[in-house]
């Protein structure tokens, strides 16, 4: 059927492009952690998989809004009557059913298995520390993929300490360290900032005998909400906003295809940031619901940039000679 090889062509092609994106992205944030460190392979893959895990079901979430837009617009699917609602909701339902059950299949593969990133985090901080304490002082042990190091001195307790996400000259110090399974949360305890005031030439120092940061991206996908929760809030947010754009388009029949996918992408994008903003949320209804909502805000957008588009048109072609 013609609609149906449509839409598996514009979905597959839509989910490419989107995992390349994710997949560019994540190899952005693990470069840091592993250039110049001649790390193996076995120790890379347990990190690197997570972010592969969760740019495939984000492709999904955000790959079914463009290919929907794309799908409508082609005007090789458009007849004299606007097509039936029927069309648009059949093609929905074929793009979240295919491209969920190909992203959350193949990131459930990936991440159902092994270690999550705060426990194989953990398991590197110990390693580290045992080493540095058996090591004749002073020795300072790195944590490789944290960026951190143990720094052991002789009459001394073994410290943590590494550079603060607050600049390059602000560092911190540490007695000890816990890391949350997707390392969004970290628990430190005797904890010291230190960082530069460069207008009065001097150095600030915070002690805290407990400090927790939280808040903070996910090292790949949350762990802290169920993975069945995860599936419906995509399927359901992903498939409103899809079905949404198509509706709109399906109105335009001047909308090329280009305009179709550029109407979805930006539909997506309110996706994907209302998905970083929740990733980094604690779990909760209202929460959940942010995106749903954004996708929602999306088409509106999306609908009122149509408007003034068609009113333009509208005035450009009865300004026309000979009309």
């Amino acid at each position: 059927m013609p609609v149906v090889r449509r839409s598996v062509l514009a979905g597959l092609a839509a989910f490419v492009g989107a995992l390349t994106l994710f997949c560019s992205i994540g190899a952005l944030r693990l470069w840091p952690r592993i250039s110049g460190q001649h790390l193996p392979a076995s120790l890379i893959w347990p990190f690197a998989r997570p972010l592969l895990a969760a740019g495939l079901e984000l492709s999904f979430l955000v790959s079914v809004p463009v290919a929907l837009g794309v799908i409508v617009s082609l005007r090789s699917a458009r007849s004299a009557a606007t097509p039936a609602w029927q069309v648009t909701a059949g093609s929905t339902c074929l793009l979240v059913v295919g491209l969920g059950t190909l992203g959350f299949g193949l990131s459930s593969w990936l991440d159902g298995r092994g270690s999550s990133p705060g426990q194989l985090a953990t398991e590197l901080v110990a390693s580290a520390r045992e080493s540095c304490v058996e090591s004749a002082p002073p020795a300072e042990v790195s944590v490789p993929m944290l960026g951190f190091a143990w720094v052991c001195e002789a009459g001394r307790a073994p410290r943590l300490q590494g550079r603060a996400p607050m600049g390059k000259a602000a560092t911190f110090q540490a007695a000890s360290i816990a890391l949350g399974e997707d390392i969004k949360r970290i628990v430190l305890e005797g904890f010291t900032l230190a960082f530069p005031i460069a207008t009065f030439q001097m150095q600030v120092q915070v002690h805290a005998k407990h400090a927790t940061l939280s808040g903070l991206p996910p090292w790949g996908r949350s762990r802290r909400t169920p993975l069945g929760l995860r599936v419906c809030l995509f399927a359901l947010s992903t498939g409103i906003a899809a079905y949404a754009i198509g509706r709109l388009a399906a109105h335009r029949p001047w909308l090329p295809a280009w305009a179709g996918a550029l109407l979805g992408a930006g539909v997506s994008a309110c996706l994907w940031w209302a998905m970083a903003w929740l990733e980094r949320q604690e779990p909760s209804a209202s929460a959940y619901l942010a995106l749903p909502a954004a996708g929602l805000a999306g088409v509106a957008l999306a609908g009122l940039l149509l408007v003034a588009l068609q009113l333009v048109r509208g005035r450009s072609l009865g300004n026309a000679p000979g009309v």
